[in-house]
């Protein structure tokens, strides 16, 4: 139960609590129970109402609550990291989640498993993400482009003019379109 208290987020402990109680790690366990490869341990099912105390009661209580909070804080550091994840059920239909129930399973912190877990899928996630947003930056500035359909060269003519040129005198070399070009633009 130590290994797996210090497993837990330093941040979940300075609000005050005492540090006693479930980690996210055993309430993972609890709600994944069978389906994980985990069978019902005595110590993980709780005590008949009936026959405890009211001060155990409440303390059993705190102990549930605090378990789901930092289960909560780990499910967010997991959906920052895929937001395709938004409940347990998600973690179970992953690809890698055998990998991550192992990883758990040995004390690792939820998020930490996810990330380790998920890793290769994920840089390619971002990868591919990162890629198609230089390629949405690059198509955003096309419109930018100048008029005639290309870049001007050193004489001010682009092909899209010269194409234009050459249509009524297929013979004009490049230095005879320009110089016409620029006559042309002189006299208007």
């Amino acid at each position: 139960m130590e290994s797996e208290e210090r497993a837990a987020p330093a941040e979940d402990l300075a609000v005050g609590e005492t540090g006693a109680g479930e980690s996210p790690r055993q309430t993972y366990m609890e709600e994944a129970g069978p389906q994980a490869g985990q069978e019902n341990s005595p110590d993980m099912e709780p005590a008949p109402e009936s026959g405890m105390p009211a001060l155990a009661e409440y303390a059993l209580e705190q102990q549930l609550a605090r378990g789901r909070r930092l289960l909560e804080a780990q499910m967010q550091i997991i959906q920052s990291v895929d937001p395709a994840v938004k409940s347990l059920a998600d973690l179970r239909a992953q690809p890698e989640f055998s990998r991550f129930d192992r990883l758990v399973k040995s004390g690792m912190a939820i998020s930490d498993a996810y990330k380790l877990a998920c890793f290769d899928r994920l840089s390619r996630q971002q990868a591919a993400a990162a890629r198609q947003a230089a390629i949405n930056d690059a198509r955003a500035k096309e419109h930018l482009a100048p008029v005639g359909g290309g870049q001007a060269a050193e004489d001010g003519l682009t092909d899209e003019i010269i194409r234009n040129y050459r249509q009524y005198n297929p013979r004009w070399t490049r230095a005879q379109i320009a110089a016409f070009h620029r006559s042309y633009k002189q006299g208007v």
